[in-house]
């Protein structure tokens, strides 16, 4: 017979497992990790508790400043995008490519900060600051052997890391370049994840010195109509974490 003379004043205690840390980090777990490679938020975007983001903050798997991650890549292409539509001051440019060919710059110390907001430059311990790939990618974009108008043509996705994979002619004839997913499907080039093979273009730095060098802008589907196509409404990216 049940003795329901005693009741518990709980119930059970679900306890979810932790998920593993990531081999690659010491402040994350391997999902948390995941996820800040695939979005412009990082892993500090992806959690909740105060104390939490201060220590996943700058995590190396998912930093603008760790080449391949998906918000290394947006800044790859604000950096370009600066440079080919809103160039800085003449003295700022000035600045930055003093540091880049090690020339003294003494007389424009005051206007560092300028550069190192927009993460141009940055700082070792102990030494000068020196160029950053953001600020590599705006003197080429400005002073390099100059973008062009090329085809691309996305051969894949893949959704978890929100890139595609993309044929760019101009720079190889079959090594593949990898892009943000929301640079080439959204609602401006009409295609979806189903829609592969399909031609755009963009403007490229087909001097590329690596395939992950390769930036693209104002990326456009010439088979849209016509009055969808003028002006930034087709040629402007825009990064989301997710493709409406």
């Amino acid at each position: 017979m049940y003795d329901d003379s005693v009741h518990e004043s709980f119930g059970p205690v679900y306890v979810r497992p932790d998920n593993p840390p990531c081999p690659d980090c010491g402040c994350c777990t391997t999902v948390l990790c995941a996820q800040g490679r695939a979005s412009v938020r990082e892993c500090s975007g992806h959690v909740d508790d105060d104390e939490l983001i201060e220590r996943v903050t700058g995590c190396p798997c998912s930093a603008e400043s760790t080449r391949g991650t998906l918000s290394w890549r947006a800044a790859m292409i604000r950096a370009v995008t600066f440079a080919t539509e809103k160039p800085l001051r003449r003295e700022l440019e000035g600045l930055l490519t003093r540091i880049a060919e090690g020339d003294p710059f003494d007389d424009s110390r005051d206007l560092l900060p300028k550069l190192a907001v927009r993460r141009y430059v940055y700082w070792r311990p102990g030494r000068e600051p020196v160029v950053s790939d953001f600020g590599w990618a705006y003197i080429r974009a400005r002073w390099g052997a100059g973008r062009i108008d090329a085809p691309v043509t996305v051969r894949s996705v893949d959704v978890a890391a929100r890139t595609a994979q993309a044929l760019v002619s101009a720079f190889s004839a079959d090594q593949l370049v990898t892009v943000p997913l929301d640079q080439v499907v959204n609602s401006r080039t009409g295609l979806t994840l189903e829609a592969f093979g399909d031609t755009l273009y963009a403007e490229v730095n087909a001097d590329a010195r690596t395939a992950d060098d390769v930036v693209l802008t104002k990326v456009r589907n010439p088979s849209l109509p016509a009055q969808f196509k003028p002006g930034g409404y087709v040629t402007r990216a825009v990064l989301r974490d997710d493709v409406r």
